[in-house]
């Protein structure tokens, strides 16, 4: 009887500690030191709707790094995201809905391979690099920015985080930070 004692306290233990860690990607994604400037904005895709248009969260990403832009917090925006199936690359979606708000394509790199956050990371630095970048503005989902800020920080690329102005739902906020507790907990 004490051994089953011991491991629900062990499992309310860990539950414990991965729910505070949800609660701290939370909060972590939530708040939004002023931005400053650096060498390039880096916008991490989202999803790209049946039709080729935006979702409401890769529109929201490319509105923040757009307003960056127009700061002149940066002179340099990339978009980075790939294709899935047939639809067109996240990147490519994104530099279109930044031109519409009045960002000229000169001022867009797109990396347009990736198909996940550490995949994002890998392939933006390698641009980075080449172009002797070393701290950028990285714009993602607020419940996003933890691991993505950690990802690029791993490839050696200094971040300052910025949340898309995307509110949430307490249950949504919940999931989402649930989500990413598990997807920050791979190798």
């Amino acid at each position: 009887m004490g051994l089953l004692v011991a491991a629900a306290l062990a499992g309310l233990g860990v539950s414990a500690a991965f729910f505070g860690f949800a609660a701290f990607i939370d909060r972590y994604g939530r708040t939004r030191p002023a931005p400053q400037q650096a060498a390039a904005v880096v916008v991490l895709g989202a999803k790209v709707l049946a039709d080729g248009r935006a979702s409401p969260a890769l529109e929201r990403r490319v509105e923040a790094a757009a307003e960056l832009f127009h700061q002149r917090l940066s002179r340099l925006i990339i978009f980075s995201g790939g294709a899935f199936g047939a639809l067109p690359a996240e990147a490519k979606v994104m530099q279109r809905l930044a031109q519409e708000l009045d960002v000229p394509a000169s001022a867009c790199l797109l990396e347009d391979q990736s198909h996940t956050t550490e995949e994002n990371a890998r392939f933006t630095a390698e641009l980075l690099r080449a172009r002797g970048i070393q701290q950028v503005l990285l714009v993602t989902d607020g419940f996003h920015l933890l691991r993505a800020v950690r990802l690029f920080r791993r490839e050696g690329v200094a971040t300052i985080p910025v949340a898309s102005k995307r509110e949430l739902t307490t249950g949504q906020r919940v999931r989402a930070a649930v989500r990413e507790a598990i997807a920050s907990l791979r190798p």
